[in-house]
């Protein structure tokens, strides 16, 4: 498992800059800041037309319902005085004309007409005017300014004709005014009556309407002889911009210059990762680091797990999470493991005497490695530097790539295991293939994943778990090494499970040779400030 152990390790493994020209990457990063505001502003726009198509729909329905509902009481007054017209305007037709207005919703007045003329009515009894209503005088519904009485109110007029007459109910215009009002919402909206017309403010005007420039919708009732209109004047849709989305543009203008800039830092890396490891492994800037495991027992150190560390000129060690995935991906792992077991066996031959007899060196393959038929070579070469029984070598396999069985991988760990050399798998119990690894391959341990060792004395699973693989291990009797020990509280707890190696930082993080060697002569691990080191 690649770790990460120091305060330094640096996150841009590609940071070397390039030296063309900065004109295109500046256009092309200043691009990238118009677009996203503008994509946004585009969609906001549309947004915005069909919110507000959608809002005028649905006002000039909420309006014919409820503009209906109150013309039909009109029409329900006049209906039930209808056969007094022509009648003459005693006190029981009177009573009758009052009746209506009293007990009849949005219903000012009730009038009778006869001849063109008004000669009865609810409010002043008999009387004798001329019929006002011009053209519109047969018209069922008749939408006016006002009347006699109250000149300023607008009126809505619902007529019943007979042959005797007609029967007139005067529906309020306030009435009307606050129906529009409540429908339109943020729309221009109007009810239209022959040539007039009143809109959301309660004005009442003549002949065609003021133009609606968007969203426009017109319905006619079905019921009375009269249409609402409903739609926005010019400029509606920066308002609506201005009141409901203003905060999103804003938003993507400053995600627009984010984007921008990660734009332009983004172009100022090195086009191709592949050519950047492959200099870097020229130079030899990978260098192994070896964390210390040790026996349960006694704390003895009886080997180490071989890390990888990419350390670039002028920018400290890089994150191996920013460069193994990548290596894996081009085939560089290769040439860059066999580089690493070289470079380790240079600096430990000479300490041979030193070392304990069969010290664990462990190193991480992958996928990669297992169809690499040089791979065993390698190993070969690796432990020919060494006396025989000195080093014993142990390969971990790990899952950022699946290994697919072939008869080729089945050959091949036939050999490994002839030559002596061991198989672990790694961060052993949260891969989906470890089972299948376990089974396919002739497997010598498991390293338990640190995540399980994280929560001993947390939580009860996890325990149960961590006894559930060494249950495990006891009965395929291979070995267990857990990782991410970090506490006395966890080396007890494995200790009592009998959890035969350990690693973590409690007992040594990964360090370089050099230092690795000087704490293996002293016996102890190198001093370390634990709360300074960046956990993987």
């Amino acid at each position: 498992m690649q770790s990460l152990d120091t305060p330094q390790a640096i996150a841009e493994p590609l940071a070397q800059p390039r030296s063309k020209s900065r004109l295109p990457r500046i256009i092309l990063s200043l691009l990238v800041v118009i677009a996203l505001p503008a994509l946004g502003l585009g969609i906001a726009v549309l947004k915005a037309h069909w919110s507000l198509q959608q809002q005028a729909r649905e006002a000039t329905h909420k309006a014919i319902t409820t503009l209906d509902h109150m013309i039909a009481n009109g029409d329900a007054a006049s209906l039930a005085v209808e056969n007094l017209a022509g009648q003459p305007c005693d006190y029981s037709v009177e009573r009758a004309l009052q009746r209506q207005v009293a007990i009849v919703p949005y219903v000012r007045s009730v009038h009778l007409l006869q001849h063109n003329r008004l000669y009865c009515s609810s409010l002043l009894g008999k009387i004798d005017e001329e019929d006002d209503t011009g053209s519109d005088g047969a018209a069922r519904l008749q939408l006016k300014e006002g009347n006699i009485t109250t000149p300023d109110v607008p009126i809505l007029i619902v007529r019943r004709t007979t042959n005797e007459g007609s029967a007139l109910a005067v529906v309020d215009g306030r009435y009307l005014h606050t129906a529009l009002q409540l429908a339109a919402k943020n729309s221009e909206l109007f009810i239209i009556v022959g040539n007039n017309y009143m809109d959301k403010r309660g004005h009442v005007g003549h002949g065609s309407t003021p133009p609606l420039e968007l969203a426009q919708s017109t319905l006619a009732s079905k019921q009375f002889p009269y249409m609402v209109i409903a739609g926005s004047p010019s400029g509606s849709v920066k308002r609506y911009l201005l009141d409901y989305d203003l905060a999103l543009l804003s938003l993507l203008i400053g995600a627009g210059f984010v984007c921008g800039l990660a734009c332009y830092r983004l172009l100022g890396r090195p086009s191709s990762p592949r050519a950047q490891l492959q200099r870097a492994l020229e130079a030899g800037e990978f260098e192994p680091f070896l964390q210390p495991i040790v026996a349960t027992e006694d704390g003895r150190w009886i080997g180490a797990e071989v890390l990888m560390r990419w350390r670039l000129p002028g920018e400290g060690l890089i994150r191996p999470d920013l460069f193994i995935p990548m290596a894996e991906q081009t085939g560089l792992i290769l040439p860059m493991t066999r580089d690493l077991m070289r470079q380790l066996a240079k600096a430990l031959a000479p300490h041979m005497a030193e070392l304990p007899s069969a010290f664990h060196l462990s190193i991480n393959i992958s996928a990669a490695h297992c169809h690499d038929p040089q791979l065993l070579d390698d190993c070969r070469e690796f432990l020919a530097a060494f006396q025989p029984g000195q080093i014993e070598l142990w390969l971990e396999l790990t899952e950022r790539e699946l290994i697919e069985p072939t008869e080729q991988t089945d050959a091949l760990f036939k050999q490994l295991d002839a030559e002596g050399i061991k198989i672990a798998i790694d961060d052993f119990g949260i891969g989906h293939a470890s089972l299948n690894y376990l089974q396919r391959f002739t497997v010598d341990a498991l390293k338990i994943d640190q995540s399980f060792v994280a929560r001993i004395g947390a939580d009860t699973l996890s325990g149960h778990l961590l006894d559930t693989l060494v249950e495990l291990a006891e009965r395929l009797e291979i070995d267990l090494i857990a990782e991410g020990v970090e506490t006395a509280e966890q080396r007890d707890y494995l200790q009592a499970l009998h959890v035969r190696y350990l690693q973590g930082y409690y007992f040594g993080r990964p360090m370089p040779m050099s230092e690795f060697i000087h704490a293996l002569r002293n016996k102890r691990p190198a001093d370390i400030d634990v709360a300074t080191e960046i956990q993987p």
